[in-house]
């Protein structure tokens, strides 16, 4: 049962993929739903700076793209060259990439002498900036803050940055300008990835500074503008994602960035269809004078504006997306919903690291089989939740995933699923070859019984060594089909399909047995076996040729089982690209028929093989064995794996209706409705 994740553990490592949990892998072969990180993940780990918008005077400057230009002595610059968490290793610059480009952008200068870092003008020693102390990022708080002192500056001041929602939250009102959303929107709407910026002077000692709480530091800030840049998709994110959706894989994106932003990215990659309508979840917490508030609006395109009326009547496909905050709300206060919302749901915006964990367990609760694939420390929660968790950092969410893929891009998603899909269609394989080579060895033994007679100790080793260990051996070494098949593959062994298919190949190969039994004593020369007691032991099983017609009808059975079970598409690839399976499938065909025809007479000794003195008898198990492959092969590919399998699939769907309507679109608005 392990032969097929073995062989997919290999192929994966081939692929820089490395699994330190082979459980994994054949779960991943029920995969439904994928969940993808933006940042690192889909889109570039490095971004390229687009510029800076300067407010002054609670005024929006014009753009600035070339950073150095800004003033040497102004906060905006002083804030880029030092609100970072960079450190020197062995010469260079290390850290955040996107702190590393912003500061790159300034050219200023990094000195780090183990004890204070500092910053200062590439040409102007005296400007020396010491960083005195950091705040680090945390998701939780979209933010990070130092405290720095310079020697133009009578007092420490405090500079801070993250998400322009939140930086915007915490600066005096007086010094934001009333267009900054608009500003905000236009550049998010071209998929730039924008941060606020944000000053504060502190007109106290060090020791006072020392002990002032992080909230009090980073409350009333002044606002100093935003910091635009530009991350583009990677080159293979589009083509994957396509891949997945023509699979009819559930595709999400959950991001901590911008919900505009991670939109334009969404459909820019195609997890959202240019044809969609973008519903954005709205949600208000409870306070003192209203109670909690869910509602909706219908998010613009660059090049079309919102059409609620559409909505309202629930003519097109829809997706939601809903930012942090909110999903908040609704999972608290409104609880009936989220089901529609995971269904429905293509962008989870502005996302903390807790919230992307709770949004996989969501979609678990759906009925989805999730995998996430992510690259930062704010996703280990989900990597881990996630039935198969893929990392694309050998960082910390390399260690809370199963799967870690050394090639940076998402590339890795569809071979995990395809080589899951084909280690568990081996592992049904190698069950039903195992079970049925039992049972059909268990059916010769009791016909032989009848007449007190049974197999010989060399016909049970030929079967068990020769036939089924090499058969089992070499089953797992079909590569993966190389597209992904619309429908997963079952995930219970004793389900109805392949208890069907075993008791219908049962069926046969008794029936085949049974008849060779009978048919062989219709020749005049049929001579029947009779029990010696006396002679004790093996040795009352004298060869006999009811032994040779069921032992000889049932190697063939063996044969034909590895074939029947050995499922080629839309899993795995077709069997003769298995060059060492089909080898030993041909090698043991023509064994089987030598020592049905004509063995060597030491070998058939060996066997103890009553041969029949004529070839009519021989030859009839020849074409008992070829009608029964051309039935079982028949039975296996029309009525099972077509019949039996539409059957079993139409009562998989009816077991889940809710999901499908949610999934098809019935009741779309029905979100809407209930939010309004």
């Amino acid at each position: 049962m392990t032969v097929g994740k073995l062989f997919a553990l290999n192929r994966l490592k081939l692929s820089k993929i490395f699994c330190i949990n082979s459980r994994v892998i054949n779960v991943s072969g029920s995969v439904d739903c994928v969940c993808f990180d933006k940042t690192g993940t889909l889109t570039e780990d490095t971004m390229d700076l687009w510029g800076v918008v300067p407010i002054a005077h609670a005024q929006i400057q014009p753009a600035v793209h070339n950073i150095r230009a800004l003033p040497s002595c102004g906060a905006l610059l002083r804030c880029l060259a030092t609100c970072h968490s960079l450190t020197v290793l062995e010469g260079r610059i290390a850290g955040d990439p996107l702190d590393v480009k912003m500061f790159e952008s300034t050219g200023w200068v990094l000195e780090d002498n183990h004890r204070l870092i500092t910053v200062r003008p590439p040409a102007n020693a005296q400007q020396q900036i010491a960083i005195v102390k950091q705040f680090q990022f945390a998701s939780a708080l979209q933010r990070m803050c130092v405290i720095v002192r310079s020697p133009q500056q009578p007092n420490f001041e405090v500079f801070c940055k993250g998400s322009p929602e939140k930086i915007l939250s915490l600066c005096r009102p007086q010094s934001v300008p009333m267009e900054i959303h608009a500003k905000l929107r236009e550049h998010t709407a071209q998929g730039y990835r924008v941060i606020g910026l944000a000053t504060k002077q502190v007109g106290m000692d060090w020791g006072g500074v020392a002990h002032q709480p992080r909230d009090a530091l980073e409350a009333e800030l002044t606002f100093l503008g935003l910091l635009v840049l530009e991350n583009r998709l990677k080159p293979q994110t589009a083509r994957v994602i396509q891949t997945l959706k023509q699979a009819q894989l559930k595709v999400v994106m959950i991001t901590g960035d911008n919900v505009q932003t991670a939109v334009t990215v969404a459909r820019g990659c195609h997890i959202i269809d240019p044809s969609w309508t973008v519903v954005e979840i709205v949600a208000q917490p409870p306070t003192k004078q209203a109670p909690p508030t869910v509602g909706y609006h219908v998010m613009a395109t660059p090049t079309a504006p919102p059409v609620c009326r559409d909505v309202e009547r629930g003519a097109d496909r829809k997706c939601y997306v809903i930012t942090g905050p909110a999903y908040a709300t609704v999972a608290k206060h409104f609880p009936e919903l989220m089901a529609k919302l995971m269904a429905l749901g293509a962008v989870f915006a502005r996302m903390t690291g807790a919230q992307k964990q709770h949004v996989v367990e969501q979609l678990k609760s759906l009925g989805y089989y999730v995998a996430m694939c992510g690259d930062g420390a704010n996703d280990c929660g989900a990597l881990k939740a996630a039935h198969v968790g893929i990392s694309l950092s050998e960082a910390e969410s390399s260690v809370a995933s199963p799967f870690t893929s050394q090639e940076a891009n998402i590339s890795c998603a569809p071979q995990v699923i395809q080589e899951g899909r084909a280690a568990l269609v081996t592992s049904f394989g190698v069950f039903q070859m195992m079970l049925c080579y039992s049972l059909t060895e268990f059916t010769s033994v009791i016909i032989l019984y009848g007449i007190d007679s049974n197999l010989s100790s060399f016909q049970f080793l030929f079967i068990d060594i020769c036939l089924i260990l090499n058969f089992a051996a070499t089953f797992g070494r079909t590569r993966a089909h190389t597209r992904l098949a619309h429908q997963p593959p079952r995930t219970s062994l004793l389900s109805f399909v392949p208890i069907c298919s075993m008791a219908l190949f049962m069926l046969l190969a008794a029936g085949a047995q049974t008849f060779s039994f009978h048919y062989i004593q219709t020749f005049d020369w049929f001579v029947p076996f009779q029990y010696d007691p006396s002679a004790g032991g093996i040795a009352a099983f004298t060869p006999s040729y009811e032994n040779y017609a069921v032992f000889c009808t049932s190697m063939f059975q063996y044969v034909t089982m590895a074939v029947t079970f050995s499922k080629g598409k839309p899993y795995r690839r077709p069997i003769w690209t298995n060059r060492v399976f089909l080898a030993c499938l041909v090698g043991m065909t023509g064994a089987c028929a030598y020592l049905t025809l004509s063995p060597a007479q030491w070998l058939a000794g060996e066997m103890e093989l009553a041969m029949p003195p004529r070839m009519d008898g021989r030859l009839m198990c020849l074409y008992v064995a070829a009608v029964t492959f051309l039935l079982c092969y028949f039975v296996q590919c029309c009525l099972v794996e077509v019949l039996l399998e539409q059957l079993a699939t139409r009562w998989g769907n009816a077991a889940k209706p809710r999901r499908n309507q949610l999934e098809n679109g019935v009741q779309n608005h029905a979100f809407i409705m209930q939010a309004q």
